[in-house]
Formats: structure tokens, C-alpha cells, sequence
């Protein structure tokens, strides 16, 4: 799967990236019970003026359409094809697709609301050759065998416009057993890189029931990226891979979300910059019982560090989350627990997290040297072995420690 949407050698990286020293330690775990998990709601907006289109069954194909309301006729369809379509409004409320999936070819100012795909083998959504400003709102994505959502737009970047993606936004989608969710392609090359999409936006989402989710999000190139307020249970039950929930190449930050009972790391971000100078930052996010791996990585690989159009991240920061029952698999490779460092080629700071029933009380993996990752801030990062004493429940995860762990 991942050969159609992943750089050519990122099967080969992430085999790279499994070696790593053996460490047999159990972990020190205690029954815990399963936090409840509240999804987004969909709700259907008031009737707004529209034109109707559809019959309420088959395909739907809709091209070289700008400045207009759409309201898709209710019934359950096969396939939609949207092709040049600019500034326009479609609602899909009471719309399903039934084993099929909606391509999306040359779209700017378009916002996709309402639909529900279900029992696609293959793929939900396929977007090609030019896309910005593209809004995906109130889906609901259920059994979708392969990569739910792929951005196949992979332009070489040369300053202007046209040569890369803007504002694409993932807004309250509902995904239940989905492969990877999200997918771009391109990357560095030595002479720049591709598929560039500047402030990329996942808000509000959830992915639950997930058993081979791998990549949650994958971004090749990704500037000013957001990920707030998403909910991910349930996932990589049956993965063994080196996967992060959100594996991001790029810059940007990750607050408010809630990840439980999973294995990868959540945030899995590989650091730089492409047209100005970028930070990352992760913060207010809960992680709890994951089986393998620590909550976060922060690291540039030695691939992307050895290209000529690489460009460093200026900082990075880690604070306010809370985090715990982190890597409890067997064998380990190393023990969970909040960051993965390795080198970053900038300045990093850890402060304000909340640790709980790990197998010890420390906060970082160090796998980065001084020279290449400058660690300017590592305080109050507060542990405690018993969760009772960390956080009040398993529904809030609200912090007992004062001003420590996330913030809500």
C-alpha cells in the first residue's frame, strides 16, 4: 500500500529506523479502566438556497462549475467525480457512497460537506493535480480498506503559486477501520523537493477501530501544519511497524488532541523548514497506554539531513502534555516515555508535562548528540508511578499536579 503514496525509500528508512538497542525491562503497569471516548458530532445544517443535483443513486459527475451552491439529491451513490470546480459550496448531508469513492481533479475554494463513504476496498477520496482552499467537512469514513484520503499532487516547488498546495482542511471527519487517513506525496530531493502544502489543517477529527492504520496522517513537505482537537482510540492493533499517528515532515504544531490504547508514536515529526523559517511545537495533547513506542519523536533522519535543499527548523517545543502506560509490548527496543530525541540541528525545550505508570520516571529517549540538538529547556516535567496520583479520571485526564500536563 504504502508504495503508492510514500517517497520511494521510506519503506527502506522506516526498516532504518527499527534498529535500535534491545532493552527486555517489563513494564510497570496496573489495571486502569478504558477511558471513554466522546466522537464529534455531525450535525446538519439549516436548508440553505442550493441547487440540487443527483438522482439519489449511481455516479455523480459534476466539471467546470465556479461560483455556486450545490445540495446533493439523498440516496446512496457509487462513485463522484469533480473536476474544475472553483468556489463552490456542496452539501452532501443524508448522502452515502457505497463501496466507491470521489475524485477531486483540479478544485480551488471548494468545500466538500456531509457525505459518509462505507465498504470501499480501495480508496474514500483522491485528489489530483491542483488543489487550495479545499475544505472536507463532516464526513464519515467506515471500512476503507487502503489510504482513505490521497493527495497525489506532487509539483516541484519554484516559488510562485501555482507549484504548491494551500489550506487544505480535514474538519470533524469521522474514520472508523480506515487504513492510513491522510497521504501526500513528494519530498527532498537534492536539488528542492515537491508536494510542498502550506498550513495544512486536521481539526476536530476522529479515527477509532483502526487495526492496521500504520501512518495515521503522512505530510511529505508540510508548512505551517495544525493538528488540534482530534481524537484517535483503538489503532495499529495488529502493527508492529515504526508508524507515527501524525508523521509529519515539515513545521508546525499539535495541541488538544487525545490518542489512547494505540501503538506508534503520536507525533512522529521529522524537523525543517522550506520557505521561511519553521518551529514545531506539541502541547496540550493526552497519550495514554500505547504498546509500543514513546508518546513523541522529535529527529531529522540522516536522509533528509545529508539532501542540499534541506533547511533546519529553528526550535521545538514539548509542553503541558500528559502521557502514560507508554510502551508495555514485548520485546522492547527501548522504554516509552514522553520524547524520542534524536537530532534535531536546532534548539529544543521540554517543560510543564505530566508523566505517569511508566516503567521509570524518566522523560526523554536521547538518541541526539549536544552538537546537533541543543537542549535549552528540560524542567518541571513532573512523574508519578500511580495514575490515581497524576490524573483525576480516565475520561478527562485532568492533571492533579498544578500548572503540569495538559491544559483543558
Amino acid at each position: 500500500m504504502f508504495s503508492k503514496v510514500f517517497p520511494k525509500n521510506f519503506l527502506a528508512l522506516s526498516l532504518f529506523l527499527l534498529v535500535s538497542c534491545s532493552s527486555c525491562k517489563k513494564a510497570k503497569t496496573e489495571p486502569l479502566p478504558e477511558p471513554t471516548i466522546t466522537l464529534p458530532t455531525i450535525v446538519k445544517p439549516p436548508a440553505a438556497q442550493a441547487t440540487e443535483i443527483g438522482t439519489g443513486s449511481g455516479a455523480l459527475v459534476i466539471k467546470n462549475e465556479s461560483d455556486k451552491n450545490f445540495r446533493i439529491k439523498p440516496g446512496t451513490y457509487s462513485y463522484f467525480q469533480f473536476e474544475n470546480i472553483s468556489n463552490c459550496n456542496i452539501d452532501a448531508y443524508d448522502v452515502k457512497i457505497e463501496g466507491g469513492n470521489v475524485s477531486l481533479t483540479n478544485v480551488n475554494a471548494l468545500s466538500l460537506n456531509g457525505l459518509s463513504i462505507e465498504n470501499s476496498t480501495y480508496r474514500a477520496f483522491n485528489i489530483y493535480t491542483n488543489a487550495n482552499d479545499l475544505v472536507l467537512k463532516d464526513i464519515t469514513l467506515n471500512n476503507i480498506g487502503d489510504v482513505a484520503i490521497v493527495f497525489h499532487i506532487n509539483k516541484k516547488y519554484d516559488g510562485t503559486p501555482s507549484s504548491f498546495s494551500n489550506n487544505i482542511q480535514l474538519i470533524n471527519i469521522k474514520a472508523n477501520n480506515v487504513g492510513t487517513f491522510f497521504a501526500s506525496s513528494g519530498g527532498h530531493t537534492n536539488d528542492g523537493y515537491s508536494g510542498l502544502i502550506k498550513n495544512f489543517k486536521m481539526s476536530g477529527c476522529a479515527i477509532t477501530n483502526s487495526p492496521t492504520l500504520s501512518n495515521g496522517v503522512y505530510l511529505a513537505a508540510a508548512e505551517d501544519y495544525e493538528f488540534s482537537n482530534n481524537i484517535i482510540d483503538n489503532v495499529n492493533s495488529k502493527q508492529n511497524n515504526h508508524n507515527g499517528i501524525f508523521h509529519l515532515i515539515g513545521n508546525g504544531k499539535v495541541f488538544d488532541n487525545k490518542c489512547t490504547n494505540h501503538q506508534g508514536n503520536v507525533v512522529r515529526a521529522w524537523l525543517c523548514s522550506f520557505t521561511k523559517e519553521g518551529s514545531v511545537e506539541i502541547y496540550n495533547n493526552i497519550v495514554w497506554n500505547s504498546t509500543r513506542y514513546g508518546a513523541f519523536e522529535l529527529q531529522v533522519p540522516p536522509f533528509l539531513k545529508a539532501m542540499d535543499s534541506f533547511k533546519p527548523a529553528v526550535t521545538a517545543k514539548v509542553y503541558n502534555n500528559t502521557t502514560g502506560n507508554l510502551n508495555t509490548g514485548l520485546p522492547k527496543y527501548f522504554e516509552g516515555r514522553l520524547l524520542d530525541l534524536y537530532d534535531t540541528y536546532g534548539t529544543v525545550e521540554v517543560y510543564n508535562n505530566l508523566l505517569f505508570n511508566n516503567s521509570d520516571a524518566l522523560t526523554i529517549n536521547k538518541m541526539s548528540s549536544d552538537i546537533n540538538t541543543l537542549i535549552i529547556k528540560n524542567s518541571n516535567n513532573i512523574y508519578k508511578s500511580n495514575a490515581a496520583e497524576a490524573v483525576s479520571d480516565f475520561t478527562t485526564f485532568k492533571s492533579l499536579v498544578s500548572g503540569v500536563g495538559a491544559i483543558r
